[in-house]
């Protein structure tokens, strides 16, 4: 039989907190409208060794043949192009930068075999045009043309040789442009890892001693009439995710040293990052963020035997027995228990479960959260 043992786990020393770096607005969040925006086109890809679509994809004969008439080359009998398997036609996809772009740059381009084609290596895409991805026959403005895409294209990664790459192969016909300014305000979005009602109110507050006049405690402005108008508040937290900060009427003409304002401003205080464990399922890797602790509790993990989680008061744990001493009564650290847990050589899987348990009896005193 087995022998189990009892393995006691206690707190040692609370380690120092160091001063924190400066943290920006812009560290914690961004622009309303500040987002990458997509443009697709439909293309041929030509010049294959023999790994195109073949002569049986009706669809891939059908273009070429519309293509041939487009240049006044007509095909008279379809069988003329069933022979090759030099042809395959793909998708073609374009990604906008998050600040746009203008008329003239290049972009990387994306190309997807959307046919019965092996390989794309070697292949040339003809010059494609490209629209906005959520394309609607009846609305004029997504009927654009951005971009001309074309290119040798090539393959990076070998395993899949139906999707390939043209650097820079799509040359923008028209500036692409987001909208930040709404009703005179600028809305910051805070990145999903921080949004939280006290984050958003902190935003709000450094951003409302940033811009405030010394002389009125507020944004100052004059209105139509002339009158000074205070807005003791230029920025406002509207939820746990959005902060809209007004714009005065002097800075809208040129709004963009304002927003730079904005973005640069540091908070003063960070609130306390709420107790959060995270666990990654593919990787088994275990994070955790704020002050995790854990409640007195008996852990049994099966083919090791029992762990002893204790607080103040307990005794020092059995000779040759994994532990550590301490005299707090608040909880176990969390980070005492991975450490205690690398000692005892746990597998992944087995500290996985050891938290999941904790955390369904109630012990484990934070939010459990899964990635893939």
């Amino acid at each position: 039989m087995r022998k189990r043992t009892t393995t006691a786990l206690f707190i040692l020393v609370a380690l120092p907190v160091t001063a924190a770096a400066e943290v920006r607005v812009q560290d914690i969040a961004r622009l309303q409208g500040q987002r990458t925006n997509k443009l697709m086109g439909y293309g041929l890809v030509i010049g294959l060794d023999g790994t195109g679509d073949g002569g049986k994809a009706l669809t891939t004969m059908r273009s070429l043949m519309a293509l041939h008439e487009r240049y006044h080359q007509p095909v008279l009998d379809p069988t003329e192009l069933k022979a090759g398997k030099n042809v395959a036609r793909a998708f073609v996809e374009v990604t906008i930068p998050e600040f746009g772009a203008r008329e003239g740059q290049t972009l990387d381009v994306v190309v997807s075999s959307v046919g019965e084609a092996d390989s794309l290596k070697g292949g040339q895409l003809l010059t494609t045009p490209l629209q906005y991805a959520m394309f609607d026959p009846e609305d004029p403005s997504t009927q654009v043309i951005f971009a001309l895409a074309g290119g040798r294209v090539d393959i990076p990664d070998p395993e899949n040789p139906r999707r390939g790459i043209i650097r820079n192969g799509a040359t923008l016909e028209e500036d692409f442009f987001y909208s930040f300014i709404q009703d005179r305000c600028i809305t910051l979005v805070l990145n999903d890892e921080q949004a939280g009602f006290p984050l958003a109110h902190m935003v709000a507050r450094a951003l409302n001693h940033e811009l405030a006049n010394p002389q009125t405690g507020g944004l100052t402005e004059r209105d139509q009439r002339g009158v000074l108008v205070v807005h003791r508040d230029s920025a406002v937290a509207l939820g746990p995710k959005n902060v809209r900060v007004r714009i005065p009427s002097y800075e809208l003409a040129r709004p963009s040293n304002f927003i730079s304002r904005v973005l640069q401003t540091p908070l003063f205080m960070m609130p306390k990052q709420p107790a959060r464990v995270v666990i990654n399922r593919t990787t088994k890797n275990i994070s955790f963020t704020g002050a995790v602790t854990i409640s007195p509790t008996v852990l049994q993990i099966p083919g090791l035997g029992t762990v002893t989680i204790a607080g103040g008061g307990a005794t020092a744990p059995p000779a040759g027995v994994i532990g550590l001493d301490t005299d707090k009564v608040a909880g176990v650290e969390f980070q005492e228990l991975l450490d205690t847990f690398t000692r005892i050589r746990l597998s992944p899987q087995q500290m996985v479960e050891a938290v999941e348990h904790l955390h369904r009896t109630g012990t484990l005193h934070a939010q459990l959260i899964y990635t893939e």
